[in-house]
């Protein structure tokens, strides 16, 4: 363990020791952190709140009656916690490798302060004097980044420059960016404030990236925040402006989406890209596309007969839903000296800086097509700066070439596009959902990213016990992310929401699809009782729904009561006989009631009626093997193994063989299953159905021998 990490895994013990209600303790460990720490402000601290809490023990002991120690404790225990940070600081600033302690070092050499740069960035209008404007942005992010502990002061400068119309927009954007690294760097009261005060900023950018801020460093100071009540003050306050609320939850979807960023990057790896790229004609006719009016049919063909059609819809479907496909695409491209600026990560994207506009070149930036490429909503600023930057590794005789196949219907189409209003409410969801995108991607491809805390490790959902959460507490609100939640089967959270919306009594939780939703994710982390007392509830207000009854079946039938589950299937049946699916649940409960007669009647209807339906055929093998029909068995597992045979069907088939004597060809087919399942998945499921096969007439010695063979 290096001597950082050692330094930073102390201050975490006293940290859990003051929040465990242990201040003695505590202080005698800061006391062994403070060693070697000249600061005498840092010293006289410590000597103060060891002298009150001496003082406190002291007068406790004596018995004197005092209404307010509750109260003297807790300031204590809070200024004991800005003390353990700033010990910390003290410790790790002198000879630390870390980023933030070289960044700090730097700025401490430097005689700047935000008046002086607040001065500077105002005059930029009139000056344009770009390389200055780019030193003053570094210099500005890394004085309010490693500024560990505000003054009322810094406070003050700092709203001071986001406020004024002076100042660029992005200009004031990055500093409130800068705030919320500080503050994932070291809690700070004031910065929190600074947050909630810029959340009401007039400029929807500043508002939104404040909000975000707050959403992604208050989380992770959970424990600490009972100690701080001005800023859950704060917040309720923050709540009743007008548009907060709204703001706040396209926030909220926005950094919920990121959650789905490396499932969406592994499919677009695995699944979707190589199956576009598969056939070796799709290059040649992509290009015939480009180059004559209407759709190639030989194209047009191949895609209605190949997967490529469905992967296109899902990217589709994905992109529409805000979901972050181009994370993969970009990854690899964070590697220019300008990725190395920590800044750089937070900018918001401009065709003036130096950078871009010297990679671009003037015709691309006068362009219709370069500015709808680079303005629009599709990609985060990170990404446009990366093409941007990747467009200066093509020759330029190539640049031209690109941009004169563009024809000029193609530029008039772009041109509407570009002349076309944005409703304000989707302008914000774009600022969201691009910041977001942003944090995301430094936090998961900065060069030196493990030397921070990634806010994205803890879910950001705003609703799990969080200050914040009153601020997402709208009615629509709860309803929007339970909805998300649930489709994408965070189902524990799900429960949490619906439970929140039924205690506030939203007015949906009067709609029986309410406790449908509550009771469907209830059922998919096996809380079968309260799924059931759900959906009796649904029940109760639109009674005889078939989905409703299905479900419920569905719980009785895991909790051991299949009669009961039966009961509601036939109730079911009478408003929809003609459902295959209800059919095959009503077989499986006569099967549990072992009337495997009566289950095969129903089997042999629904086979019936949809041949080619392996559904049905998977319910009549395993129903006619429990019955002894071992005949009817193996013809439906045949059935079963020439079509996609799951692991599980090739270990049933290997039952049916083993009891029809078979024993060669059920072991082939046992191990046919042990490879789709895998060892340990394939004995547990084996070990399971042991009984059945002893019930069967297969001797229990004889079991042993059968898995020896597989």
């Amino acid at each position: 363990m290096t001597a950082d990490e050692d330094l930073k895994r102390r201050a975490a013990q006293i940290k859990e020791m003051l929040l465990g209600s242990r201040l003695r303790e505590a202080l005698e460990q800061i006391q062994v952190q403070m060693a070697g720490v000249s600061d005498w402000s840092v010293n006289s601290r410590f000597e103060d709140i060891d002298r009150s809490y001496r003082y406190m023990l002291q007068y406790f002991g004596q018995g004197s009656p005092d209404e307010h120690r509750a109260d003297v404790y807790h300031q204590l225990v809070r200024r004991a916690l800005q003390l353990n940070d700033d010990v910390l600081q003290a410790r790790l600033q002198g000879e630390s490798m870390l980023l933030y302690y070289q960044h700090l070092r730097s700025t401490q050499t430097r005689t700047e302060n935000i008046e002086g740069i607040r001065l500077a960035l105002e005059s930029f209008i009139e000056t344009k004097d770009t390389a200055a404007h780019e030193r003053m942005l570094g210099l500005l992010f890394d004085l309010i980044w490693t500024n560990g502990q505000w003054s009322t002061q810094d406070s003050a400068s700092l709203q001071e420059l986001i406020d004024s119309p002076l100042v660029m927009e992005d200009d004031s954007a990055l500093a409130v960016s800068a705030v919320t690294l500080s503050l994932l760097e070291r809690f700070d009261p004031l910065k929190c404030l600074f947050l909630c005060q810029a959340a009401q900023n007039l400029s929807m950018t500043v508002s939104i990236r404040a909000l975000t801020g707050l959403s992604v460093t208050l989380i992770g100071y959970s424990d600490i925040l009972p100690f701080y009540p001005e800023i859950k003050d704060r917040i309720t306050l923050l709540s009743d402006e007008p548009g907060i609320s709204e703001r706040m939850l396209k926030v909220q979807m926005a950094l919920l989406l990121c959650r789905e960023t490396k499932e969406i990057d592994r499919r677009m790896r695995e699944e979707i890209i190589p199956t576009m790229l598969r056939n070796p004609k799709l290059g040649d006719l992509m290009r015939e596309e480009l180059e004559r009016d209407g759709a190639s049919p030989d194209w047009a063909d191949w895609i209605e007969r190949s997967d490529v059609k469905d992967k296109l819809m899902q990217m589709t479907e994905l992109q529409m839903e805000g979901a972050d496909v181009y994370m993969g695409t970009f990854s690899h491209l964070k590697n220019y000296p300008f990725f190395r600026e920590i800044h750089n990560w937070f900018r918001i994207f401009s065709m003036d800086q130096p950078d871009v506009s010297r990679s671009l070149g003037d015709m691309f930036l006068r362009s219709v097509v370069g500015k709808s490429m680079l303005t629009n909503g599709t990609f985060c600023n990170s990404d446009k700066y990366s093409f941007a930057l990747t467009f200066s590794q093509i020759p330029q005789d190539q640049r031209d070439m690109i941009m004169g196949q563009i024809d000029g219907h193609v530029q008039e189409e772009m041109e509407e596009s570009a002349s076309s209003a944005v409703p304000a409410s989707a302008q914000e969801n774009i600022a969201a959902r691009q910041y977001a995108q942003d944090l995301y991607r430094f936090f998961n491809l900065f060069s030196r990213r493990h030397e921070f805390r990634n806010p994205f490790d803890n879910g950001l959902n705003l609703l799990s016990d969080n200050i914040l959460s009153i601020l997402v507490k709208a009615d629509e609100s709860v309803k929007t992310i339970a909805a998300w939640l649930l489709g994408k089967d965070y189902f524990d959270e799900a429960v949490q929401a619906y439970r929140l919306m039924e205690e506030n009594a939203n007015p949906y939780s009067a709609d029986y699809r309410f406790y449908q939703q509550m009771g469907y994710a209830q059922q998919r982390i096996q809380q079968y009782d309260d799924a059931l007392e759900s959906y009796r509830r649904a029940d109760i207000l639109q009674s005889d729904n078939g989905w409703t009854l299905r479900h419920m079946a569905q719980c009785l039938r895991l909790t051991s009561r299949p009669a009961d589950a039966l009961e509601l299937l036939l109730q079911a049946e009478k408003r929809d006989s003609e459902n295959l699916s209800l059919q095959i649940q009503i077989g499986d409960c006569l099967v549990d009631l072992k009337r495997y007669d009566d289950a095969l009647t129903r089997f042999f209807k629904v086979d019936y009626l949809k041949p080619d339906y392996p559904k049905a055929w998977r319910a009549i093998a395993w129903c006619a093997l429990l019955a002894g029909r071992m005949d009817k068995s193996i013809e439906y597992y045949d059935k079963l193994m020439k079509a996609r045979p799951t692991g599980n069907d090739s270990l049933n088939a290997g039952h049916a063989y083993l009891v029809s004597g078979n024993i060669q060809h059920a072991v082939a087919l046992y191990r046919q299953s042990r490879k789709i399942l895998g060892a340990e998945a394939f004995e547990a499921e084996f070990e399971k159905d042991r009984p059945i096969l002893i019930g069967r007439g297969i001797q229990e010695q004889d079991i042993p021998l059968i898995l020896d063979l597989i």
